[in-house]
């Protein structure tokens, strides 16, 4: 996967991880703009348009988003750094709001089964998260995650339409 692709990638992370809850938090938008600011993980693309992007998506397809983006994973060919990045931006907005749903534990766990980064390599980097369940023989999407799908709340669509990330420069 070349950079920009990965970005993008980055940035659906970072959106579905926001949505997950069902609500969408200031504070989450805040912390992508931090990231945007003070890290390359978003830079070459334009937030503004992938955001636009996706909210078209989510409108038509729903929690489907969410489902595209795990094949997604578990298809793409990712070196353990570029792993360790999506489990650094889910975390990053997970934490934001100063509160952890259990849809967010979901995904996020569900976000982890999907990645091949050894257990050892996660808890080196981040140490022990309370929320990450590190295990290497997590299963892969199962009935009971596809229950999580089908039961997930999203954020309302206006809420997610006010988002405005076209102020955010380095």
């Amino acid at each position: 996967m070349d950079k920009l692709e990965f970005k993008k990638l980055l940035f659906e992370v970072a959106f579905c991880t926001m949505a997950c809850d069902g609500d969408i938090d200031k504070r989450e938008i805040e912390e992508l703009k931090i990231m945007d600011k003070n890290t390359s993980y978003f830079a070459e693309i334009d937030l503004s348009d992938e955001l636009e992007i996706l909210i078209k998506e989510l409108e038509t397809k729903g929690v489907k988003v969410i489902e595209d983006l795990f094949k997604t994973l578990r298809k793409t060919k990712l070196n353990p750094i570029q792993e360790l990045l999506i489990l650094e931006v889910a975390l990053r907005i997970i934490y934001a709001d100063k509160k952890v749903d259990d849809n967010e534990v979901k995904f996020l766990n569900l976000l982890r089964s999907m990645l091949e980064v050894h257990d050892e390599i996660i808890f080196d980097r981040f140490g022990e998260v309370e929320i990450l369940y590190i295990n290497e023989y997590i299963s892969k999407l199962n009935q009971s995650d596809n229950d999580f799908l089908a039961n997930l709340n999203l954020p309302d669509m206006v809420d997610i339409k006010n988002i405005d990330l076209t102020k955010v420069k380095k």
